[in-house]
């Protein structure tokens, strides 16, 4: 079976192109565009750009095949600086803004789903996210630990008892706490 569509050194290449010879006998066109003297049919007008007389064409020329048509007529006057053609195959990273969430599909997604890392950390997978949860420390009178919580969302810190903290931990839920037999402080999730 033959192959349709662009070769696989056509993907992501910038391409120079032989420049056209404007002629007022052609007028607007069309004119053939060659690389190397060959024919050459770009992927669309959109993934080319033109200079005529110093001034950079886009958008005011469609493609056809391996021709190149002017949406106004060109004179002998008129010179072909350059012709590129940006190719349009693998993107190996996406530039900034070029992914959007439409890009996406929710398909097989929950509410309260996260994207995480697996527990070969190999790959990544969805799990469940964990509510957001303040870890208040303060010290007693007696110089002892207190760990206050907001017990998963289900209990309120006031501002007095917040203000009374030494530190603060904003964090996922689940933490447990206990201190080590050097009397060092161990968090687990």
């Amino acid at each position: 079976m033959a192959y349709i569509g662009q070769n696989l050194d056509r993907f992501s290449n910038v391409e120079k192109l032989d420049a056209i010879t404007p002629a007022t006998s052609t007028g607007a066109g069309p004119y053939n565009l060659t690389k190397g003297s060959a024919a050459f049919t770009p992927s669309s007008a959109d993934t080319m750009v033109v200079s005529i007389n110093g001034v950079v064409q886009y958008g005011n020329f469609t493609v056809s095949g391996s021709t190149i048509t002017f949406s106004g007529a060109l004179t002998d006057a008129d010179t072909c600086d350059f012709i590129y053609h940006m190719g349009t195959g693998f993107i190996t990273t996406p530039a900034d803004n070029t992914v959007k969430p439409s890009s996406f599909s929710t398909s097989g997604i929950a509410a309260g789903n996260v994207v995480k890392v697996n527990d070969a950390g190999n790959a990544w997978e969805l799990g469940n996210a964990s509510s957001a949860e303040v870890y208040g420390f303060s010290k007693n009178s007696d110089g002892q630990l207190i760990i206050t919580t907001t017990n998963q969302g289900a209990d309120s810190i006031s501002s007095a008892t917040f203000a009374t903290f030494d530190d603060t931990l904003f964090s996922a839920s689940g933490f447990t706490f206990s201190i080590d037999s050097n009397g060092n402080l161990i968090a687990t999730i």
